[in-house]
């Protein structure tokens, strides 16, 4: 090759002065080598299986490295690794190649996948759990690069999987841990969970941190620092208010910044390493800072605007705001996933009533339609109470310590109020929550609704039923009309249900309600199929008052013990 580096004379050398020779002086040996000879004698001395093992090992790193600087082909590589690979019993040499297989997967993917997949049989737990790390990785670019919501749930879905084998396989796995925790995080942000988010990236640093792996000189930290560099440059951006702004240039500058850090952490990974971080800064930008910039910045159009006035164009925060101000008012420049906004939605208004989100989700049309839809869907309207009336049911249906027979009436009716008040719902209730037989003083009523000028909205009774008790019934029922003096146009009552037959109990109530002889004029009722949930049941009854029609909703929450 040259005076600096001779294969024949190298292999003559003491395994320390092999290993001194390769991790100091290697690099700067072959400085003017020939590509086929570089090639010839790295292939030479890690297809020696007389060779020492940690020699060995470093020459795969090495040319691996060469491959990346371009001093070798992908090609070289690939041939070494795959098609002239005689397996070795030593774990360590194996090992290294498949850590170093998978920075090729860009080039062979099925090949190198079915590599992995053929190994996992393999006897050694740590060979094993690195295929497993791999193909959890491949699984998580397939997600990141999916063009449908099924494909990339699907292969989130196997990645997942198969990180937590790889933990399985081998105790203190932490690089599988780190993946593992980084797919559990980009599924709570994209389901809107950020305070589950929030600690999930604090957790994140804490694994950074174990073993030393923030050090620069592990490339395995490099690309999880990156990773972690990511999500909290993404965490900065989505925990931000904009309509609180007191400063808005200075808080843009900081947005600015935050997005800067996610899309050009492109540092110097190998090979595929570098493809997937790109995979995931795409996914980040189109996934769920576009989302998240076209719900919160479409009331700041103004503030944009008027920023943009004050750049010079061609600068990079006139460019990213332009690119803001794109999303927000020409679809046809940069779309917006439709599917991502939908779950979005969802998630911003999880107790709005199913049916209104589907009919508003459907009307839009174009970006501009995001903000009304958000202003509609934001009303204290009666669609609005419904929803979180029965988001509140459920909750209190899914905690355990409010089922059975020992639980009085008014610890529930504080939980329901609670949630409403948490959901903006200016609520008066029993000033003392006062206790009797039935569970509070009679004659009064559980909850009030008010509006915000302080007049009434709907009127909330709740009671306990273990079976159809009519006369009972009929008090509560007589009691809600009594109280409602004006004639409000939506009132609820709730039945806490201790049955042993939830169902029995249902079909015998509705049965009864559509007989009953009412203070005003019964005119049907009809189940609610919006909700649709086994435990919890909701009819609506409409009743004339003075020629004018009024609701009143049933629901029914299963709290029998089980």
């Amino acid at each position: 090759m040259s005076e600096d580096f001779n294969i024949s004379t190298f292999k003559t050398w003491e395994s320390s002065e092999k290993i001194s020779f390769l991790e100091n002086d290697f690099i700067s040996s072959i400085v003017n080598c020939e590509e086929k000879s570089i090639n010839s004698a790295l292939r030479l001395l890690i297809l020696d299986e007389k060779e020492n093992t940690y020699v060995r090992r470093i020459g795969i790193e090495l040319f691996t490295e060469l491959v990346v600087i371009g001093k070798l082909k992908t090609r070289q590589g690939l041939s070494l690794l795959i098609d002239d690979w005689l397996p070795s019993p030593e774990v360590f040499i194996e090992l290294q190649r498949l850590k170093d297989l998978y920075l090729y997967y860009d080039k062979s993917n099925e090949e190198i996948e079915l590599i992995y997949k053929q190994i996992l049989g393999d006897s050694e737990a740590e060979i094993v759990s690195e295929c497993f790390l791999n193909l959890g990785l491949i699984n998580f670019q397939k997600a990141l690069t999916s063009g449908t919501e099924g494909e990339f749930l699907n292969a989130l879905k196997n990645s997942e999987a198969y990180f937590i084998k790889s933990i399985e396989e081998l105790e203190n796995r932490i690089d599988s841990m780190f993946y593992f925790k980084v797919i559990s995080i980009l599924n709570e942000i994209l389901n809107n969970r950020w305070g589950a988010a929030n600690e999930s990236i604090r957790e994140l640093g804490n694994i950074l941190f174990q073993k030393d792996i923030f050090s620069f000189n592990s490339d395995f930290g490099n690309v999880q620092f990156s990773f972690y560099q990511m999500l909290t440059s993404l965490q900065k951006i989505c925990n931000q208010q904009p309509s609180k702004w007191l400063d808005y240039r200075s808080e843009l500058d900081k947005v600015y910044l935050s997005y800067s850090e996610i899309t050009n952490l492109s540092l110097k990974q190998r090979l595929n390493k570098k493809s997937l971080m790109k995979s995931l800064g795409n996914f980040i930008s189109e996934k769920m800072l576009e989302p998240y910039f076209l719900i919160h910045y479409s009331s700041e159009i103004a503030k944009l605007n008027v920023r943009l006035k004050e750049l010079e164009q061609g600068t990079e925060m006139h460019s990213f705001l332009s690119f803001i101000k794109s999303i927000i008012e020409d679809n046809t420049k940069k779309k917006v996933e439709l599917d991502s906004i939908e779950k979005r939605f969802k998630n911003l208004f999880p107790f709005q009533n199913p049916s209104l989100l589907e009919q508003v989700i459907k009307e839009i049309k174009t970006p501009l339609d995001y903000l009304s839809a958000i202003e509609l869907l934001s009303e204290k309207s009666n669609d609005y109470l419904i929803g979180a009336i029965m988001f509140a049911c459920m909750r209190l249906q899914g905690d355990k310590n409010y089922w059975g027979t020992n639980v009085d009436e008014n610890e529930r009716n504080r939980y329901i109020a609670t949630i409403l008040e948490a959901r903006d719902f200016i609520i008066k209730d029993q000033p003392q929550w006062s206790t009797s037989s039935e569970g509070k003083k009679s004659g009064e009523i559980d909850i009030f609704v008010l509006e915000n000028d302080g007049k009434l909205k709907s009127i909330i009774e709740a009671l306990i039923l273990n079976s159809l008790k009519t006369d009972y019934l009929i008090k509560h029922l007589d009691k809600l009309f009594k109280y409602d003096t004006t004639g409000l146009e939506n009132n609820y009552i709730i039945i806490y249900s201790t049955a042993k037959n939830f169902i029995l109990l249902w079909d015998k109530y509705k049965d009864f309600i559509s007989k009953h002889t009412y203070t005003y004029k019964f005119i049907d009722f009809k189940e609610i199929e919006d909700f649709n949930y086994a435990d919890i049941k909701i009819g609506l009854a409409r009743h004339s008052r003075n020629d004018k029609t009024i609701k009143l909703y049933h629901i029914m929450i299963n709290l029998s013990e089980r």
